[in-house]
């Protein structure tokens, strides 16, 4: 029998296989969702409903956020719910066959449609896992999406990959970034009967977020604060499961792991496997690894970066340096911000780097600290805050900072259509003099502490509890969406103008 017939056949998804893919191997008990998920399953129910919408989806993110997991449970939610012709295609394993989408495509014509892929009219799915293992992947997915216009078709990659993928495959694919855990997420999956509270989280994102001043944002805070503590109370002991959190369990795929030095030396391994594995393959010129491991514990000593003073003192290029840090980023290792507009942003050329895990940046600095490292903890909590914001706003020009000398300085800035909101990050910070005497005009300002029960009004500035701001939510789809038919319109108008000019 044909090798590729072999593959499809054992590609094709059966109920047994979904379910246990979905189980933990050991305990049995089946995979909680992620809430992302509504979002898959949503787009799902649109397309095979309506015969509307994208069909066809990439989820990227760093390793151990859980995309191979969020595809079988797709799998399973199309499978019951609209089609058993789905198949999964584990690039992981078909690359040791010399096996492409390429080669895919062609099983396909030959063994199932038998004929031109436009002419199939069936319902059916393909899943490719880890596709940018696939050869010149970006452009046979192209071909394959293009002839086979029927397919709903979801993948899994590293994102720097997606995102660098051909502009015509741009105005295909929606990418979805699975980001580490939420706090919500981390309670719904480590604690038994938590409730939903979507609709409170959505009106918590619109208060701190979106109030016309620090009197509204404080007064409405109050109002719900009841509802808020409701939910927190049957959290046992609320400030160490946040720090458990933030500290160690915010990848899903270490959530099962007791032992904190266990924990930390699978992140090890993890940024070792992104450094040398790779970020090899989403570049074609070779950086040095050593180089890239060099400026990553740099940069999780100090966020704020100079380039020409680290290129001095570590003794690396200013363009090796400035490579490597943007394909950090783009690995999702890093997050990036700049610092805040007008003239300052164009003197002032730091950067302001932060984990994607506030536990890369631990892991990374334990072999090189004392028994004792809380020092790292409030950089770690302006990691977990600006992943909650970059979730939230889905675009990090919203996000800035300053560090002007002889200046008060606020930890982050947030771009609104008025005045900017200033925002302090802090283990137990009451001081409002970062704020109150910066000489930034904005709309209000906020100081998230991660040791206060209480909210408090200090002129112009709330000071907000660590745990409700950790309850922040924003439904992400719409969003999605618009920027996806955003890039349709811009191409179809480009496409337009260049054949009237041509003409």
């Amino acid at each position: 029998m044909d090798e590729l017939l072999q593959i499809l056949e054992k590609s094709k998804l059966t109920e047994k296989r979904i379910s246990n893919n979905l189980k933990h191997p050991y305990l049995e008990t089946k995979y909680k969702a992620r809430e992302v998920f509504d979002e898959i399953k949503e787009n799902a129910d649109t397309y095979f409903n309506t015969g509307n919408g994208v069909r066809m989806f990439g989820y990227a993110g760093l390793r151990g956020t859980g995309k191979t997991t969020l595809l079988w449970q797709a799998a399973e939610h199309i499978f019951h719910k609209h089609t058993k012709n789905i198949y999964f295609f584990n690039f992981t394993d078909l690359t040791t066959y010399n096996v492409g989408i390429r080669e895919i495509k062609r099983a396909f014509e030959t063994y199932i449609v038998k004929d031109h892929l436009d002419s199939y009219k069936g319902k059916i799915v393909l899943i490719f896992d880890e596709i940018h293992l696939s050869p010149m992947w970006s452009m046979a997915l192209k071909a394959l999406y293009d002839e086979f216009r029927i397919a709903y078709i979801l993948t899994s990659g590293s994102s720097a990959l997606l995102l660098q993928s051909t502009a015509d495959l741009v105005t295909r694919m929606i990418i979805q970034h699975v980001f580490t855990l939420n706090f919500r997420e981390y309670i719904g999956l480590t604690h038994k009967n938590t409730v939903n509270i979507k609709k409170l989280r959505t009106n918590l994102e619109s208060i701190i977020l979106r109030s016309e001043s620090a009197d509204k944002l404080y007064s409405n805070l109050q109002n719900i604060k009841p509802d808020l503590d409701n939910y927190i109370s049957k959290i046992n002991n609320i400030e160490a499961t946040i720090y458990d959190y933030i500290v160690y369990h915010n990848i899903i795929r270490l959530l099962l792991i007791n032992s904190n030095m266990l924990v930390e030396k699978h992140i090890r391994d993890l940024v070792r496997r992104v450094i040398y594995e790779d970020i090899p393959k989403l570049q074609e010129d070779n950086s040095n690894p050593q180089n890239i491991e060099k400026i990553l514990r740099r940069l999780a000593a100090s966020d704020e970066i100079n380039i020409q003073s680290l290129s001095q003192s570590i003794g690396i290029s200013k363009n090796e340096i400035n490579k490597s840090l943007d394909i950090l980023v783009k690995a999702e290792l890093l997050n990036v911000l700049y610092s805040y507009g007008g003239i300052d942003s164009k003197v002032n050329k730091n950067q302001k780097y932060f984990f994607m895990s506030p536990s890369i940046r631990k892991a990374i600095l334990t072999p090189l600290l004392e028994t004792n490292t809380d020092n790292i903890y409030a950089k770690m909590l302006e990691d977990t805050i600006v992943l909650y914001l970059k979730r939230i706003f889905q675009d990090e020009s919203f996000l800035s900072f300053s560090s002007v000398k002889g200046n008060k300085n606020p930890d982050l800035i947030i771009e609104t259509l008025d005045k900017p909101i200033l925002l302090e990050i802090g283990i137990n910070k009451n001081t409002t003099k970062q704020i109150s005497k910066s000489k930034i005009k904005y709309k209000y300002g906020m100081i998230i502490n991660s040791k206060t029960n209480k909210i408090e009004l200090h002129n112009n500035i709330v000071i907000i509890p660590l745990k409700y701001f950790f309850l922040l939510l924003r439904k992400e789809k719409q969003a999605h969406i618009i920027v996806f038919e955003v890039i349709l319109f811009c191409g179809v108008i480009s496409r337009f103008a260049q054949n009237h000019t041509t003409k």
